[in-house]
């Protein structure tokens, strides 16, 4: 509702659709005088406006082909009774105004369309007739006046611009009032009107389907027997389901998302309803089907239904195992309504093992094929194998309270070679200083034997030279001699820093967006300072990325901590292969084939 506005006004508000115009005897429509009171604006939708309503009723109507059209919702009409019966328009008023001038120009082409709805605006005395007659020699008077003559000038042009404009106000007329409905939304007695609109118009909050879908459940459960326990079981029910949502761990586990929502509830109904066959789900479309779910099993199935979903997910986030499982596959693409239908008619076991089965059918991967996996062409999958593996690892842990945040890892974390790549990848001369700036600190501070210092000297001295040119005269080809002498510093000995298996997996991690962008192509030594600093502050590391630069995965009688040579890479490799491994295809030789 918001800090002003009456805390109960949502969960008491009478909710129905009704239809724009008088249809079927039993559908209600909108009917009755509407009062606009000074706290509002006047009227001031314009052509884009006034032309984009017009053709979403069109189009709704088209896209629904030979067929009857399904129910169009517009955006909810927001009331208050008055004394005396009329009605006080808290929110909803300039769609209402320009619905009211479109039919009104339907009228002109159809001689039994009339409208059931009168205006009048607080601050305009005279409006109520003004509409009625839509005497346009007025529309000087004031600015009211003068954009409602306006809209209803760009409706004739619209209508003009039809190949038969009476038959498409015919269409329009059977459109209004057959399936095109507003939310009607009546606010209960002692709501304060002007806090109301504050919340939904000045501050910007829309009333989402979830507030449509609660003002629905709870009227209908109080209709039963009044405001008995049930209703305010409901809402209490109803106050703890959205506080466990808005868990940013949990939030993040069921939708790989970090991004915060005026109400998180929502998701729930959403992954109750059948998806519109869109890429994205009409307005309103969730209310419109609670709604039909209701009518038709009552209020109480339909509540019965929620509570036993809410469980379900909430029994997933606290099962160790199951976590990790489902939000891996939720990581790497799956939608929790996939995951429900999977865990249907299916024992625990039978799941946690479909479960396996579907990671690996989505991995798709044999062993070799995981070797092969290079950065540029398998930047997805080198992503998820080494997601998988971090999940893994995590779950296989000794201590049976740790869990993987995915929380942490929405958003935040991205492919990154562990050793630097090629100079090529500076485009900025600014990159380039910076890189030099940071490596030659590194490289001076370094313990070097006697037999290197020349050479370190020199690229020093190179650095050096370099830095003191002038912007835009720096040499590329002097950079680049630079980077491949310092990346061969920090290379094993023996190898080329420029050859090797610079992009496959042994050489990739999962590293923090922000770290990843200032460490692009540092040296595996530089890249090592920077993790260790940011595990000793507390940060949140990948388990696996620590261990790479921890050198978790070399055995310590090889190690050189400031190097990430060809044995490193080899021994992470392997490594990795063996966490993932029950999530591989098995490879199938050619013998198999023919006996298969």
């Amino acid at each position: 509702m918001g800090e002003h506005a009456n805390p109960s006004a949502l969960s008491e508000a009478t909710i129905e659709p009704r239809l724009v115009m008088k249809g079927d005897d039993d559908k209600p429509f909108i009917q009755g005088e509407f009062f606009v009171a000074a706290y509002q604006r006047g009227y001031r939708w314009g052509r884009d406006e006034v032309r984009q309503l017009l053709e979403d009723i069109k189009t709704h109507k088209r896209e629904a082909g030979r067929g009857e059209p399904s129910d169009y919702y517009l955006q909810p009409i927001v009331v208050l009774k008055r004394d005396g019966g009329s009605w006080e328009l808290v929110d909803g008023q300039q769609r209402l105004t320009t619905l009211f001038l479109i039919t009104k120009y339907v009228a002109t082409k159809i001689a039994d369309s009339k409208l059931d709805y009168l205006l009048t605006y607080e601050t305009r005395h005279g409006s109520r007739d003004f509409l009625e007659t839509l005497d346009f020699s007025r529309r000087d008077e004031n600015i009211d006046y003068y954009h409602i003559a306006q809209a209803y000038d760009v409706i004739g042009e619209w209508f003009d611009e039809q190949p038969n404009a009476t038959q498409a106000a015919i269409n329009l007329h059977t459109a209004l009032a057959n399936w095109v409905y507003v939310i009607w939304y009546e606010a209960p007695p002692g709501t304060d009107a002007t806090a109301l609109f504050t919340r939904l118009n000045r501050d910007r909050i829309p009333l989402t389907d979830s507030e449509l879908v609660k003002a629905l459940v709870l009227s209908n459960s109080g209709a039963a027997g009044g405001k008995s326990g049930r209703q305010q079981e409901t809402a209490a029910q109803w106050d703890g389901f959205e506080r466990d949502l808005r868990d940013p761990q949990f939030w993040a586990f069921l939708t790989r998302s970090s991004t915060e929502r005026s109400t998180h509830i929502d998701f729930l109904f959403e992954s109750m309803t059948p998806k519109a066959g869109l890429r994205e789900r009409p307005r309103y479309w969730t209310f419109s089907k609670v709604r039909e779910d209701i009518a038709e099993r009552g209020a109480a199935a339909f509540w019965r239904d929620v509570v036993e979903r809410h469980g379900l997910l909430t029994g997933w986030f606290q099962d160790r195992d199951l976590y990790h499982r489902i939000g891996y596959l939720i990581q790497v693409g799956d939608s929790i309504q996939e995951l429900i239908d999977l865990s249907r008619s299916r024992t625990h076991s039978a799941f946690r093992k479909a479960l396996v089965d579907r990671t690996r059918k989505r991995l798709d991967l044999t062993a070799d094929k995981v070797s092969l996996l290079r950065y540029g062409k398998d930047n997805g999958k080198c992503t998820d194998v080494l997601l998988l593996m971090n999940v893994e690892t995590v779950l296989g842990s000794s201590d049976v309270g740790s869990r993987f945040s995915f929380h942490a890892y929405v958003d935040n974390w991205s492919l990154e070679h562990i050793h630097a790549q090629n100079s090529e990848a500076f485009e900025k001369e600014t990159e380039r200083r910076d890189w030099l700036r940071t490596h030659k600190k590194k490289v001076k501070e370094s313990h070097w034997p006697p037999d290197q210092r020349a050479d370190v000297d020199e690229i020093i001295a190179k650095i050096n030279a370099h830095l003191a040119m002038a912007d835009g005269k720096t040499d590329e080809q002097s950079f680049d001699w630079i980077f491949r002498q310092v990346l061969a510093l920090f290379s094993a000995p023996g190898t080329d820093a420029t050859d090797g298996d610079t992009h496959g997996l042994g050489n990739l991690a999962l590293l923090q967006r922000d770290l990843n962008s200032k460490l692009n192509n540092a040296v595996f030594a530089l890249k090592r300072e920077q993790v260790i600093g940011l595990d000793q502050d507390g940060a949140y590391i990948l388990p696996c990325t620590r261990n790479v630069f921890l050198k978790y995965y070399t055995a310590a009688a090889d190690q050189q901590l400031s190097l990430w040579g060809p044995q490193d890479q080899a021994n992470y490799l392997t490594s990795l292969i063996d966490k993932v491994e029950r999530f591989l295809m098995v490879e199938r030789s050619p013998a198999d084939e023919v006996h298969a």
